[in-house]
């Protein structure tokens, strides 16, 4: 028969390494194989809890949202307020001195037409009273051969 040669074979501690790391990657592929299995197993239940999260993290948000829309709106609402309310003290005042300048520019119109003014129109009157009261006093005494009596309370009406 024919001689068996010798090989070398590797040392012990090198086997040793060697088999270490086999069985550290049989644990690996097995781990993996758990995982797979578990995930087999738990994967609907997985699902339906994240939805269930989704949901309710979906509630929340709209919640949060509509909360800072309101908020924003109302802060709109109030910034609006204070504008229109500061465009219309604006256009008050504007219409106010528009209207005193129209005022005084009539006033001088009739004055140089020789229009008296409401002063004027109103101490005429009280004058054309007392000449009333004055002259049905003269007729009153005239008719009655007596002095004038008190004047008469009674005022014209223009």
């Amino acid at each position: 028969m024919a001689a068996r040669k010798k090989g070398k074979r590797a040392p012990a501690k090198a086997r040793g390494a060697m088999a270490n790391a086999i069985g550290k990657g049989h644990q690996v592929w097995l781990a993996g194989l758990g995982a797979l299995a578990r995930a087999q197993r738990e994967g609907p239940k997985l699902f339906e809890s994240l939805v269930e999260e989704g949901g309710a993290f979906e509630h929340r948000q709209r919640a949060n949202v509509r909360h800072l829309a309101q908020g924003a709106l109302k802060e709109l609402r109030e910034t609006v307020d204070t504008r229109t309310a500061a465009a219309r003290g604006k256009a008050s005042e504007a219409l106010d001195n528009l209207e005193e300048i129209f005022q005084t520019r009539v006033q001088k119109a009739l004055q140089q037409l020789g229009m008296p003014t409401s002063q004027e129109i109103g101490a005429l009157s009280r004058k054309v009273n007392e000449l009333n009261r004055s002259v049905q006093a003269l007729g009153r005494s005239k008719s009655a051969g007596k002095a004038p009596a008190a004047p008469a309370q009674e005022e014209a009406v223009f």
